[in-house]
């Protein structure tokens, strides 16, 4: 299945993706948190696999972010004037 908006998902993934690394997390920790496989995390780190909504929250969870907080990061980013 392929997301209805490619580049907000990709923003999105691209935002957890830069979490998880800030908060010093290795893909197999936050995997070992959330109760999933490293595999997983990096399906969809990579964008072979798409996060359902809550699925999203409970990364943002497990990473330690607040999942509206980082949306709303992502969003804003959308509407930024580049330089």
């Amino acid at each position: 299945m392929s997301p209805a908006l490619p580049e907000l998902h990709a923003r999105i993934v691209a935002a957890l993706t830069e979490a998880r690394r800030d908060a010093k997390l290795r893909q197999v920790d936050l995997a070992k948190r959330l109760g999933w496989q490293q595999a997983y995390v990096s399906r969809y780190e990579t964008g072979e696999r798409m996060l359902a909504v809550d699925e999203y929250v409970a990364v943002a969870r497990a990473i330690g972010v607040d999942p509206v907080a980082l949306l709303a990061q992502v969003l804003d980013g959308e509407n930024a004037v580049p330089d």
